[in-house]
């Protein structure tokens, strides 16, 4: 996704003007924030939606300004940095009670930092706990696929909710951190200490997995693997189930790669939702490539969707990588998701294909990628839904290269070459639910999965280059070829109704972003970069 961004000096200078106009809204600062955000993109449902705005609003995040930021010294490993941050509140350390944005990286690294002054409360190295010995960074691949990173972002117990760690009985009040190294294992450890907990549970039989965001369900954790990545030897792309309270874990008969940003979304029911790549798809053996399934806990396939043209994307690898959202909608729960194609399914969760698991409720127009290229166009990562005042449920999703000319836009925010944030309104007719493009927001480069709050759309540019295909002749691009060609990062706030921007981050971050995210409390957006940086936008 894909060209580069500029700013044109024309809006700086606006932007300029109107802060030395209007002073900032006056803002009441509770001790501690209640709003959290303890898990990817939100909640289980993965749907980005920050419902307590605190602050946030269409008119006061043109006061945003850049809090602070805090250099975790987290190492790269080629594409690979620092994952979407979390926020909790009210956390008793041993230095006061305070809120924190927890952090993974790379290398095996997680931090707590103040969320007041971006100081680093604690931070923990993960223990090598695999039986195969630790390969020196020097002597990972070099490609972008697998990189023996850690990439999942990790989840905390809910605040108020029981917790359990392997050998403990569920039910205590200890919040925890629960990550999964690059070893393959669960890692978990004391909120407020940072302390171990327990030992480490094996999730992968290998390790070096490239397992995604982690849900925390029940007692349980599951996480979704994509690329076949491990060393030594593959992992099987499939969902894991790691039990708490006995330290084991389930696998899904394997799958082809589940390789959506967020893992898989969870449904008010309790079953799982993810969408597969390209690969083997054989119903009696439950493999389900190029599809969108539904899974029980006990990690079992019940339903699935998956699209009546399914050889001609698996051929050209236009696979679903994607997590899909979980929407409530006229009293059913929908499930909508996409992939590089660059269409988007609505589908019931109830009958996510029909009779034939080939029939969505519904299926948009080709929304973008007419050039069916598998590397920088569709839409990749992950989408968000909200539902504003007027009772309007709007779903909104990252794209890359230009949209369809034939696809008709209420409201279009200047041209978009390289891609940038689409909006739909999720309408009903003829007694199914169905998705109406509305409005395309201005050009970004590499958009990451937008976040709600407010009235206000945050996504980020994330400045990636993603070409994969080197057309000089030299095959595939190394990672060290697109770290190279990548550009900085940037924070745009865009309303909600119109997709207008309303404030950008402009120049003051300096590096990019790998399959990340922000995460909104507290009246604050935080993300991390590449190169180990956290960065933390608000209100004064």
């Amino acid at each position: 996704m894909r060209g580069f961004w500029s700013v044109a000096t024309s809006c700086l200078a606006a932007a300029a003007v109107l802060a030395l106009a209007e002073a900032p809204p006056a803002r009441a600062q509770a001790p501690h924030a209640t709003a959290e955000w303890a898990t990817a993109q939100g909640n289980p449902q993965r749907t980005g939606w920050q419902k307590d705005a605190d602050g946030i609003s269409p008119s006061s995040v043109q006061h945003f300004k850049l809090l602070w930021t805090a250099k975790t010294g987290n190492e790269p490993y080629q594409l690979a940095g620092l994952v979407e941050p979390l926020i909790v509140n009210g956390v008793s350390t041993p230095s006061g009670t305070k809120d924190l944005a927890i952090v993974a990286g790379s290398a095996s690294n997680v931090y707590a930092i103040d969320m007041a002054n971006g100081q680093i409360v604690w931070q923990k190295h993960l223990v090598w706990s695999a039986k195969t010995p630790e390969v020196p960074k020097a002597d990972a691949p070099r490609g972008f696929i697998c990189e023996n990173a850690l990439i999942d972002v990790p989840v905390v117990t809910p605040a108020g909710a029981g917790a359990a760690t392997a050998g403990e009985a569920p039910g205590g009040g200890t919040r925890y951190v629960y990550v999964v190294g690059q070893d393959g294992y669960l890692h978990t450890f004391n909120l407020s200490t940072g302390e171990p907990q327990g030992s480490p549970t094996m999730v992968t039989p290998v390790a070096y997995p490239k397992v995604n965001g982690l849900q925390l369900l029940n007692h349980h954790i599951y996480t979704a693997q994509g690329q076949g990545c491990g060393d030594p030897g593959r992992n099987p792309n499939t969902i894991y189930d790691t039990n708490l309270a006995t330290g084991t874990t389930t696998e899904l008969p394997p799958q082809s790669g589940i390789w959506g940003d967020w893992g898989v979304s969870v449904g008010p029911d309790g079953n799982l939702f993810a969408a597969t790549g390209d690969g083997p798809f054989d119903v009696a053996k439950q493999q389900y490539s190029t599809s969108i399934i539904k899974v029980s806990p006990a990690m079992k396939v019940v339903d699935y969707y998956t699209p009546a043209r399914h050889e001609w994307l698996t051929q050209r690898d236009l696979d679903m990588n994607f997590t899909p959202v979980v929407v409530p909608f006229n009293g059913k729960t929908y499930v909508v998701s996409s992939g590089k194609e660059g269409r988007y399914y609505v589908m019931d969760s109830a009958a996510m294909g029909g009779a034939d698991h080939a029939a969505p409720e519904y299926e948009t127009p080709l929304i973008s990628n007419l050039n069916v290229n598998f590397q920088t166009e569709g839409s990749w990562g992950g989408a968000a839904s909200w539902k504003d005042a007027n009772g309007t449920t709007w779903v909104l999703a990252p794209t890359g290269g230009p949209t369809n000319p034939a696809v008709h836009w209420s409201i279009i925010n200047g041209a978009a070459p390289s891609g940038g944030v689409i909006a739909m309104k999720l309408a009903e007719r003829g007694g199914k639910a169905v998705l109406d493009p509305y409005w395309r927001s201005p050009a970004m480069v590499t958009s990451q999965t937008p976040v709600v709050a407010g009235g206000v759309v945050f996504a980020l540019g994330g400045g990636e280059f993603t070409g994969q295909a080197n057309d000089n002749g030299s095959g595939l691009f190394s990672a060290a070829q697109r770290v190279a060609l990548s550009v900085p990062a940037v924070l745009f706030a865009l309303d909600a109704q119109t997709g207008k921007e309303l404030w950008h981050s402009g120049h003051e971050v300096t590096s990019f972003v790998h399959q990340g995210g922000v995460a909104v409390a507290d009246g604050k957006a935080v993300f991390g970069t590449n190169d180990g940086t956290v960065y933390c936008y608000g209100l004064q």
